[in-house]
């Protein structure tokens, strides 16, 4: 379970919960500032300090089975200092888990790059590829090898980035379309962008598909690919549906907005890096980019970041159960607790060059975590607890 927001300390020692007003945008400065210095963690606490008439802040967090406290200035939002309180947590939380080996499936898409990975809604045995030619479709079999069941040429040169529909896919492509096919392949609608396309996010009734651009995101109907809205002029790199509908829009400078339906403003903060992929996940957000996977609450900030070690970038990851896992295209897939935002290691026995992973279930219902590598190679790993 994630933590409850931080607290502040006033000079004279009491602490109230935080409240909206001018101070927090700091507060949320400080906090992602923390976690990005000391590579990931999860927030536990935040207090208000002041010496020789200069205001701080003590952010309190935990790293694995280290509690730490960082101070930030608060004008200028710098880490000054980390240092770890006692040493370890108390009996109980070691959370390491040894590394089980077993053998990895595998199967290739011949003279195929693969660039994007999406489990089916629908069907839990069912991902999803995004390729240099369309999109192919894999499933896993009972004893967790995957199966290309097809591979379907688009027309439309490489696709970049895909989200899964009901019945299908939609996906945007490296020369600027946005285009869906439904599960046998057929080409249902495509449209020109004004500008370069990057991510591509479906809201929860499947209705509506949100696409960031150079030039803003678009939000297109779902059934024929019409534009409904406009969603800002600047450039959008990672954009997402909230449960409620709310549309979040992320710039490539690490500036993020969230709107409501009609288009009116609810929040605005600032990552302070490149996002790549954003989605929601219960009442958080996710956002992953070159600061690593952060955990947003909307109204508030980052409350938890994941990266491994001298490797700060993630384009994709996966959060299930109480473990974590981030892809850095090209690198390796790492294992992180979700609870303490410790970091396990690279997956054992990962074949070179990961691009996107995902998170699918044998038809028995065991878990398996999907990665496809940009040299054409699929595989399968288990998922720990």
């Amino acid at each position: 379970m994630a933590p409850d927001m931080p607290e502040t300390s006033t000079p004279s020692g009491t602490t109230r919960p935080h409240s909206p007003g001018t101070t927090a945008p700091d507060i949320a400065r400080a906090i992602d500032s923390a976690l990005r210095e000391a590579g990931g963690g999860r927030v536990a606490g935040v207090r208000t300090t002041y010496a020789y008439g200069t205001r701080g802040y003590l952010v309190q967090f935990i790293r694995g089975d280290w509690l730490c406290t960082a101070s930030v200035d608060a004008a200028t939002g710098k880490v000054t200092s980390i240092i770890d309180d006692s040493g370890l947590l108390p009996a109980g939380q070691q959370l390491r888990h040894r590394a089980r080996r077993s053998p990895t499936p595998t199967v290739r898409l011949p003279l195929r790059t693969l660039r994007d990975a999406a489990a089916a809604p629908d069907d839990p045995a069912i991902a999803y590829l995004a390729t240099d030619a369309g999109v192919a479709v894999v499933r896993l079999t009972g004893t967790a090898r995957p199966v290309v069941e097809d591979d379907y040429v688009t027309g439309l040169g490489p696709t970049r980035r895909i989200v899964a529909l009901p019945g299908g896919v939609a996906g945007t492509t490296t020369d600027g379309r946005a285009f869906r096919l439904d599960r046998d392949g057929r080409l249902l609608w495509q449209v020109v962008l004004p500008a370069t396309a990057h991510t591509v996010a479906a809201d929860p009734t499947a209705t509506r598909l949100l696409v960031a651009t150079g030039t803003g995101a678009r939000e297109l109907a779902a059934d024929t690919g019409s534009l409904l809205d406009l969603c800002g002029t600047t450039p959008a790199h990672a954009v997402a549906y909230l449960p409620d509908g709310d549309r979040l829009v992320a710039g490539p400078r690490g500036d993020l907005s969230v709107t409501r339906p009609d288009g009116s403003p609810h929040w605005t903060t600032d990552l302070g890096d490149r996002p790549w992929t954003a989605w929601a996940q219960g009442t958080r957000v996710y956002v992953a980019g070159e600061g690593g996977l952060k955990e947003i609450a909307v109204g508030h900030g980052v409350v938890a970041r994941w990266s491994a070690p001298a490797r700060r970038a993630a384009r994709t990851a996966v959060v299930t159960g109480g473990t974590v896992y981030t892809c850095e295209p090209g690198a390796s897939v790492t294992r992180h607790d979700y609870a303490t935002a410790g970091h396990h290691g690279s997956l054992p026995d990962l074949p070179a060059h990961p691009q996107a992973i995902c998170l699918l279930h044998t038809p028995a219902g065991h878990p398996r975590l999907l990665t496809a590598h940009r040299d054409g190679l699929i595989s399968t790993h288990p998922v720990h607890p």
